[in-house]
C-alpha cells in the first residue's frame, strides 16, 4: 500500500541547542556516530512533548504507541569535541506515517554536521498499525 504525503498540514518544527561532550566522542575527538542516535530521539521526543504527545513511553491516555521502523544517517562533517550544534526536528504527515526530518549544524564550523531521517508509525496499545493518523493525535499536532 503506497501512501501520500499529507499536504493539507504543515511541517512542525523544533530546535535544540547542545555540546558535543567528552562521552559522546570516539577516540578520534569527533562525535561518535552512535552517539547522534540519543540525541535524535529527543529532539522527536521534545517535539512531540511540545504538543502533549508523549513518545517516551505507551500513552495511555490516547491509547497509542509510536515505534521507529527506519532511519537513515548522512555523515556530512565531523563535529569535534566541545563543538557547539543545532539539532533541528522537523515533522510532516506521509499518509499514515509520521516522518521526522533532522539535522545538526555546527555554529563553530557553520556547517551541517549529520543529517537524519526518521519514519515512525502509530500502533495501539496492542501494536496494531493505524493506517489513519488518529483525529487525537491530529488534534493535539495543530491544536
Amino acid at each position: 500500500m503506497s501512501s501520500t504525503k499529507t499536504t493539507q498540514y504543515p511541517v512542525l518544527t523544533h530546535q535544540m541547542d547542545l555540546d558535543v561532550q567528552i562521552f559522546d566522542t570516539d577516540c578520534f575527538g569527533v562525535m561518535w556516530h552512535g552517539a547522534y542516535v540519543k540525541w535524535l530521539e529527543l529532539g522527536r521526543v521534545k517535539l512531540m512533548e511540545e504538543r502533549g504527545i508523549r513518545l517516551s513511553r505507551p500513552d495511555e491516555a490516547s491509547g497509542f504507541i509510536y515505534p521507529v521502523v527506519e532511519q537513515n544517517f548522512k555523515f556530512r562533517a565531523p563535529a569535534p569535541y566541545q563543538n557547539n550544534l543545532t539539532l533541528t526536528t522537523s515533522l510532516e504527515l506521509d499518509g499514515f506515517k509520521l516522518r521526522f526530518h533532522q539535522s545538526f549544524f555546527s555554529k563553530e564550523q557553520q556547517k551541517i554536521t549529520m543529517e537524519a531521517d526518521t519514519l515512525v508509525m502509530v500502533c495501539d496499545m496492542n501494536w496494531k498499525l493505524q493506517r489513519r493518523i488518529p483525529a487525537f493525535l491530529l488534534e493535539q499536532l495543530y491544536q
